[in-house]
């Protein structure tokens, strides 16, 4: 027998996860080449560890997992807040709760993991490719070797920088989702409440992930 619950976790990794990949991968790219570039400007690129040390500082520790959990704020994010609202206007929730469906077990946890799970696995996906992209144009403009910078990036890379990398994309997952489905069952009455929650939902969700990528930069910063 199906379950349920399963089945509405595995929809939400396939829509806020596996669909957002293309533009994961091109935002990724281009953001290494972006960094190379501005790097190449300013010190140059003939230090292979200088480099790899602010590519893997930015990538791992704030860009990957921020544009990652704007990518899933503007997909995903506004989809659930949208949906959320639209059902309980609906009486949606009310027909889910009288066949004895756990609205919690059914719409709130699957999205919430859903969230979490997708967030880390787009994180590293848009750092491996940000990594290479960045890597080798920098090669390209430096003429040292792409295998020189992978060396660079195996000796800089550090286990605090992967801890703080998961537990930014882990929190930015659960805070999106969790504002999304906050404001989408908030709504009262009225249709219009619909867009307003789903805006809502950006603008809260964007200022707790600049708030708590400030926190958690503190922390880091107390505990190096």
């Amino acid at each position: 027998m199906r379950d349920p619950r399963a089945e509405a976790l595995l929809r939400q990794i396939y829509f806020t996860g596996i669909q957002a990949l293309p533009a994961i991968t091109a935002t990724g790219l281009l953001i290494g080449l972006i960094i190379i570039l501005q790097i190449s400007s300013i010190a140059g690129t003939q230090s292979s560890t200088t480099v790899t040390k602010i590519l893997l500082w930015l990538t791992l520790r704030e860009l990957g997992p921020f544009f990652t959990g704007l990518i899933i704020l503007t997909r995903s994010g506004t989809a659930i807040s949208t949906e959320l609202s639209t059902m309980k206007l609906n009486r949606e929730l009310l027909y889910l709760e009288a066949m004895g469906i756990r609205i919690d077990d059914y719409l709130i946890i699957p999205r919430l993991l859903g969230a979490m799970t997708s967030a880390v696995i787009l994180s590293i996906y848009f750092q491996l490719f940000a990594l290479f992209g960045g890597l080798t144009l920098a090669s390209l403009l430096s003429n040292i070797p792409f295998s020189e910078y992978g060396e660079a990036i195996i000796e800089n890379f550090t286990f605090q920088e992967l801890i703080i990398s998961f537990s930014k994309s882990l929190i930015f997952g659960l805070t999106i989702s969790g504002v999304s489905i906050w404001q989408g069952l908030s709504v009262k009455k009225s249709p219009t409440e619909i867009p307003q929650r789903a805006t809502k939902a950006v603008t809260g969700s964007l200022f707790l992930l600049f708030l708590l990528d400030v926190i958690i930069n503190l922390i880091a910063a107390v505990f190096k």
